[in-house]
């Protein structure tokens, strides 16, 4: 049976949580990624999946969530700027070109840390900033027409640009130049994309929604289970969502994220 595995965004406390989970699953017999065809990523799921499939030991990759020292960045937020934006992801995300091009051109006019400081922080995240051999697919919006776009090896995309568009969370992060053209965080249309796994007998979602599953969320699951897939979602619980505070973007919580997740891992009932 073939399987995909889904690592949806939430920021800084989203990839500790994300990589809890999955270490959780493998110490408990039910590890996802050494059987996985495809992984998809966004956000901070693709800075996850390229981690998870440079090869680097899950125990090591948790053990760097859980460091005191590391090179993310604080970022100064602009809440008149992200107040607009949450106001076009009333669904949940984003249904249309034109709303995700009205929220590119935000993302054009912010005011962020330099385009260097932000890379060298994606190049410091990944243990490989090659692609991997299983298949990984990352997502990213085209700023100035809004249109979703997908990276995978095939891309001629650098592995670092891939993952730093990915994770271009708009008027936080700079947009990311890839031939030419400015993309941002694909986040922007829903956290999960888990439609990019149809096909694949059985869809393992990993994903920090610490508002719930939202609308356009359900229909992507429920498009892959009326397809045939088993989909199994594995969502922080309202521990996890306490301890982690209300800005994912503070890389002071990566430890606790990543004990949560962790937690939720070993507890995690799959269907096969």
């Amino acid at each position: 049976m073939s399987s995909a595995v889904v690592l949806a965004g939430g920021g800084v406390t989203g990839i500790a949580w994300e990589t809890g989970v999955l270490l959780g699953l493998e110490e408990s017999g039910h590890g996802v990624i050494a059987s996985a065809d495809l992984v998809v990523g966004t956000s901070a799921g693709a800075t996850v999946g390229a981690q998870l499939l440079s090869g680097t030991p899950l125990r090591e990759l948790y053990e760097r969530q859980t460091a005191d020292t590391h090179q993310e960045i604080t970022p100064n937020i602009n809440l008149e700027s992200l107040a607009v934006i949450f106001g076009e992801l009333a669904a949940g995300g984003t249904s249309t070109d034109e709303q995700r091009k009205r929220i590119g051109e935000i993302a054009l006019n912010a005011d962020t840390v330099s385009v260097a400081d932000r890379r060298a922080v994606i190049e410091w995240r990944l243990p490989s900033h090659q692609w991997p051999t299983t298949p990984l697919v990352l997502t990213a919006i085209h700023a100035q027409t809004g249109k979703f776009v997908t990276w995978t090896e095939d891309s001629d995309v650098p592995l670092i640009d891939a993952v730093a568009s990915s994770c271009a969370v708009p008027s936080v992060w700079p947009c990311v130049e890839i031939h030419k053209e400015l993309y941002y965080d694909g986040g922007l249309r829903t956290s999960t994309n888990a439609h990019l796994a149809e096909g694949y007998d059985i869809v393992t979602v990993i994903a920090p929604l610490t508002q719930g599953i939202s609308p356009l969320i359900a229909e992507e699951i429920t498009y892959l289970r009326s397809t045939g897939s088993v989909v199994n979602i594995i969502t922080t619980d309202a521990l996890a969502i306490d301890a982690m505070g209300l800005n994912s973007l503070d890389p002071t919580y990566r430890r606790v994220a990543a004990e949560h997740g962790l937690r939720q891992g070993k507890n995690a009932q799959l269907t096969p």
